[in-house]
């Protein structure tokens, strides 16, 4: 007889469409475990949402976007996208699998405003260790979620925008900066 996933086996996803692209997001009661943004298609943003719930978390996923945080970070990230500034900052974010450093990195990268960017090295020297540029593009290549944790505020040393990892890669880093820029 199969066992009936409990509450802390389940992770609740919401897909849904914005004027970035299909967004995924999974929650577990008040906290974020992943977004996937920029997606062509509802498909897809599912599909991926699917591997990443099985293969990161060994979790049960149940598409439901009923609960008010779920309603409330939804309705944010469609404001995000159609370029209205949202403050992200009042949602937590999984971190239990990031050691104390990664944990650093990330609140220095979720202190960066809206319209504003900092190198690797930057966030790096905020975060304590100002040779660790290479580890903050590691941190920020394995960002679970975008926008929230704002990875795409974060640029190369040189200027360059760096890596993403969204669909469209730089293409998509360089359109969320001219969203939050107001071009």
């Amino acid at each position: 007889m199969k066992a009936i996933p409990t509450a802390t086996d389940v992770v609740d996803v919401s897909v849904f469409k914005t004027e970035l692209g299909w967004f995924a997001l999974a929650t577990d009661e008040q906290t974020v475990l992943h977004l996937l943004i920029g997606y062509p298609s509802l498909e897809r943003a599912r599909g991926e949402m699917r591997k990443r719930i099985r293969y990161l978390s060994r979790r049960t996923m149940v598409e439901r976007d009923d609960s008010a945080f779920v309603c409330e970070l939804r309705d944010d990230l469609i404001r995000f996208a159609r370029g209205q500034p949202v403050d992200f900052s009042v949602y937590n974010v999984a971190q239990q699998h990031l050691t104390d450093f990664q944990q650093t990195i990330v609140d220095v990268v979720r202190k960066i405003p809206r319209g504003a960017t900092l190198s690797y090295a930057e966030v790096a020297e905020r975060s304590g260790s100002p040779r660790a540029a290479r580890a903050v593009g590691n941190v920020m290549a394995n960002n679970r979620v975008p926008l929230i944790v704002p990875c795409h505020r974060v640029l190369a040393t040189s200027g360059g925008l760096g890596g993403f990892s969204a669909p469209g890669g730089i293409a998509f880093k360089a359109r969320l900066l001219e969203l939050e820029s107001g071009a």
